[in-house]
């Protein structure tokens, strides 16, 4: 679920006391977000079942509100709660539609939203199958915001500037610790593995190739990266077939690096004991 935050202050429920100048959460409920700008002005993002996610808002004072408008038109089914921030007269929403995402499932529509000055123009990004932006950072003059989100193996953002915008979404994932560059040797001689560090732009690798008995030549890529452990995905065959450790089994594996200059070994997940023990080349 998305909580509601707005510039340094985040309620849920009716409107309590903000700092002078901060906007505030006045609601916040699963399916409408509404929040008061620092000059009175008030700005509801709300589901609609069938339509989409429809923004309607109100000057200061207490006057009547705008027709609703649609900030993004879907069929799909809303996830639980909206997020809104604003800074100055910069409006950001953060919302999700997908299939049973109330039950529990990822979002397959995830929305970026901006509003600005009047309100009357929203500029709007849709990412499929993102599972959601994490937070929205708004610059102080209320000119840019990035939106991201991160996992333990890639950092995903997406820029807004006045004027221009949205651009592109840019991907950047976590470099490879130092402890496992290179070529990895197994105790028993039949493989090895080699693991690289690649551009920002796209995940570090790891090749397993047999060094006896029949050819196998795989590529990997590695997707969670912690200190001392990765994890592989997505094997590619290079050369020959799949064999025994050539690749690891996916999803049900991983190679540790306990101590810098000790040995790597693979493990099943969850598991101590080692399947195979490399020494590095």
């Amino acid at each position: 679920m998305l909580l509601a935050t707005a510039g340094i202050t985040a309620c849920q429920g009716d409107a309590t006391a903000a700092p002078a100048g901060a906007a505030r959460i006045v609601k916040d409920t699963d399916d409408e977000a509404v929040i008061e700008l620092s000059d009175g002005r008030r700005v509801s993002l709300r589901y609609q079942a069938g339509t989409g996610l429809l923004e309607r808002h109100r000057s200061a004072g207490g006057k009547p509100w705008s027709h609703s408008k649609t900030v993004y038109a879907t069929e799909a089914d809303p996830c639980r709660g909206i997020d809104l921030k604003a800074n100055r007269a910069t409006v950001t929403v953060r919302a999700n539609f997908g299939q049973y995402c109330r039950d529990g499932e990822p979002p397959m529509e995830s929305v970026a939203a901006v509003g600005t000055g009047g309100l009357g123009k929203w500029d709007t990004h849709i990412a499929k199958d993102l599972d959601g932006w994490d937070r929205v950072d708004i610059a102080r003059n209320g000119k840019s915001a990035t939106f991201s989100t991160k996992s333990s193996a890639v950092t995903t953002t997406l820029d807004w500037r006045a004027g221009k915008g949205f651009g592109e979404v840019a991907t950047t994932y976590k470099k490879l610790g130092e402890r496992f560059l290179g070529t990895w040797r197994a105790e028993d001689g039949s493989h090895q593995v080699t693991f690289r560090q690649n551009e920002v732009n796209v995940p570090a690798s790891a090749t397993v190739e047999t060094l006896k008995g029949p050819t196998c030549k795989v590529r990997m890529d590695l997707i969670n990266i912690w200190q001392d452990r990765v994890q592989p995905r997505g094997a590619k065959v290079l050369e020959g077939e799949k064999t025994t450790y050539c690749p690891p089994e996916e999803f049900n594996s991983e190679y540790v690096v306990t101590d810098a200059d000790g040995p790597m070994e693979l493990r099943n997940l969850g598991d101590t004991t080692p399947l195979v023990t490399y020494r590095k080349s």
